[in-house]
């Protein structure tokens, strides 16, 4: 996951994961009209006539920047928070902290290209899918295969959701990160062989690192790794004690997928169509 912060945000992200909450949360949208109609009035929010998000850096998913947030999922949220006449404010941090945020009431709900997990249904309500993110290999190689993958070192980081899987086939011959960054170095300079994430985050990260002879390969169905065979589907975790929060999430969702601008928005930052089409939800 791609990690980016200025100084100052750096220093703000230390303190959401040190105390209650920040005390310097950013609006990302302008004041809402008093005329707005809620698609679901009366919803209970942290802060009255606003959604709270937890937010770090990992485009094409999420990304703030000049007090507006944006990135496929960034865009989305956007539209519900219209739709639901809320402001939003953002709540920077790590990508370590985020659930935690949902769950321990920082933040309304976070974004970023969080699959829908067995272990954080336990912790957080999860939405229906927004888009599936397909495990996916980056490499000169032009590997695909799970079998091809076995005699290859490789990178993957430390959040990854198939890292115990990989972990188990790979051995001494996995290394893992904190950040992409350093995943597209360590491959540019050919200390490994490849870079294994989710589609939307292999794509973002070879447009920002570009390495001669490279692409991106969707990783074949493979029961040794087992989010191949059951894609990982994005979500908007919401915290538990907030259902109906989350069942407003839910039919904004749908809305936005029926009206078609959910696949206007995965073209806008060239992100495969058919992706928008999630099917039935599933949990790693």
């Amino acid at each position: 996951m791609s990690l980016r912060f200025t100084a100052g945000a750096a220093v703000l992200a230390v303190a959401c994961l040190t105390v209650g909450g920040c005390s310097s949360e950013s609006d990302a949208s302008s004041a809402v009209a008093d005329s707005c109609k809620p698609a679901h009035p009366g919803l209970t929010t942290l802060k009255k006539g606003t959604l709270t998000v937890a937010q770090y850096s990992y485009p094409p998913f999420s990304t703030y920047a000049n007090g507006k947030l944006t990135g496929i999922e960034g865009d989305v949220l956007t539209q519900i928070a219209q739709m639901e006449c809320l402001k939003i404010a953002v709540v920077p941090g790590q990508s370590p902290a985020m659930i935690t945020n949902v769950q321990t009431r920082r933040a309304d709900t976070t974004l970023g290209s969080w699959y829908r997990t067995k272990a954080r249904a336990e912790v957080v309500n999860l939405s229906d899918p927004i888009v599936v993110s397909p495990l996916s290999l980056i490499s000169k190689s032009g590997a695909e295969t799970v079998d091809a993958i076995s005699k290859m070192k490789i990178g993957a980081g430390t959040g990854l959701v198939a890292l115990p899987d990989l972990q188990k086939l790979l051995g001494g011959n996995l290394k893992t990160y904190a950040d992409t960054d350093a995943q597209m170095t360590d491959l540019q300079a050919g200390r490994i062989d490849g870079v294994v994430l989710g589609l939307g985050a292999a794509v973002q990260a070879l447009k920002d690192h570009p390495i001669s002879g490279a692409g991106v390969k969707v990783i074949q169905p493979d029961p040794r790794i087992a989010s191949t065979a059951s894609p990982g589907q994005t979500n908007f975790p919401t915290n538990k004690s907030n259902a109906a929060l989350g069942k407003a999430i839910n039919e904004d969702i749908a809305k936005i997928r029926s009206s078609g601008d959910l696949k206007k928005i995965a073209e806008k930052y060239s992100y495969p169509v058919e992706a928008t089409e999630p099917g039935t939800p599933n949990l790693l």
